[in-house]
């Protein structure tokens, strides 16, 4: 394995680029010891650099941090900004930097503008904040409320795509609008205009399992499917160098997965087993047996419906007890009191409830139900549209 580099240090890579002198750090590291203040900002109070000296060298300092530009073409460019006073970006373009992060970037950006999906207003924000901090875009637009994470996975999937030569730009474009105004996701949009088509299968991707397993947020998920498909590696790869899970737990994962495959269990189930492997130390056939027994002593009692909110997760605890006293003491239906208190959105609760009624008029199972919910507070997909690409066969309304 390779030796972790050294992270270099704010005051050493100002020195190095010949902003300032090795004196001038040493007459601040003492006052900066001294009062708790950062070095660079002890450094800009002193006169020694300014304000913008001082935000080009922590943006490269970032996107060292992040793998995203060697030190050699950080302190070239450093020196650039403090010899014409331009800013990093610009120092950079002049350098002749580009990676092919930054190319990715500006590709996705571009993309997701010509699908009307951002402004130009909004990209240039968040291409700004991607370039000073070294997030991801995808990240950043869904941080800022621009996109939702479902939009985002399918922007990122979609620039995938087009590097591996399936679709076109243009037929990317067209799908990704589509996918937002429908609200479907992108293989189906790309599906129905004829340009593209993904074999269903029985598997669940190893991101999505994570996530349900509670291991992965939504919002790391992301970046870390950027990040794979900048690096051209497999999304476990990033998920362990990252340190978001370990390699035991990628490990568990990947075999968890197989049993979702081999139809041995179905992703709830897969996500429960993952959870008890990680929360109780036990093996995944230990696990797999415990799972399976709680599932059939399921089968023969009624889930109701603050059971079945309160395995998707929609309700915290506490809420739910409160919920559940009120509407003992004042015979209020439950789903009004949701309503009223603002604990749930109306489209919510009607999925709620058709999954429930599917699931006691035995159309769906638990597990069917619960998922199916799941799947559509992630995506927020048409309910119908989602049974359909589940493969489950219900009643029409």
């Amino acid at each position: 394995m390779s030796k972790r580099p050294v992270p270099i240090l704010i005051g050493d890579l100002l020195v190095k680029s010949e902003l300032i002198s090795l004196g001038q750090l040493a007459d601040a590291l003492p006052i900066s010891q001294k009062t708790g203040l950062p070095v660079g900002r002890v450094l800009v109070s002193s006169g020694f650099i300014t304000e913008d000296c001082l935000h080009s060298a922590l943006m490269a300092q970032s996107l060292i941090r992040d793998k995203l530009l060697n030190i050699e073409y950080a302190i070239l460019a450093l020196k650039v900004t403090g010899e014409k006073e331009i800013n990093l970006d610009d120092a950079l373009r002049e350098v002749g930097w580009r990676t092919e992060y930054f190319e990715f970037t500006n590709k996705l950006g571009n993309l997701l503008l010509e699908a009307e999906l951002v402004s130009n207003e909004q990209l240039e924000d968040a291409l700004q904040t991607c370039f000073n901090t070294g997030l991801p875009l995808g990240r950043i637009l869904v941080l800022k409320g621009v996109l939702n994470d479902s939009i985002a996975y399918a922007a990122l999937s979609a620039q995938q795509l087009i590097r591996q030569g399936k679709i076109t730009r243009q037929q990317a474009m067209e799908a990704l609008y589509s996918a937002a105004q429908q609200k479907t996701t992108l293989e189906e949009s790309l599906a129905s205009h004829g340009h593209y088509h993904v074999e269903q299968n029985n598997a669940i991707r190893l991101g999505e399992l994570l996530v349900l397993a509670e291991m992965v947020s939504e919002i790391d998920l992301l970046t870390a499917v950027e990040k794979g498909i900048v690096d051209e590696h497999p999304i476990g790869q990033v998920l362990t160098q990252a340190k978001l899970i370990s390699y035991s737990t990628l490990v568990d994962a990947l075999k968890v997965q197989e049993l979702v495959c081999a139809r041995v269990l179905n992703p709830i189930e897969a996500a429960e087993v993952l959870k008890l492997t990680k929360s109780r130390g036990i093996t995944i056939p230990h696990a797999v047996t415990e799972v399976t027994k709680r599932a059939q002593t399921d089968k023969g009692r009624g889930l109701s419906m603050l059971e079945l909110l309160k395995m998707v997760r929609l309700i915290p605890d506490d809420d739910m007890a409160a919920v559940l006293q009120q509407s003992t003491r004042t015979g209020t239906p439950v789903e009004n009191i949701l309503l009223t208190s603002g604990l749930i959105d109306s489209s919510t609760l009607q999925v709620a409830l058709r999954c429930h009624q599917l699931m006691s008029d035995g159309y769906l199972t638990h597990e069917q139900a619960i998922f199916a919910l799941h799947h559509y507070v992630w995506s927020k997909e048409d309910f119908q549209v989602i049974m359909q690409k589940l493969g489950w066969v219900t009643p029409q309304r």
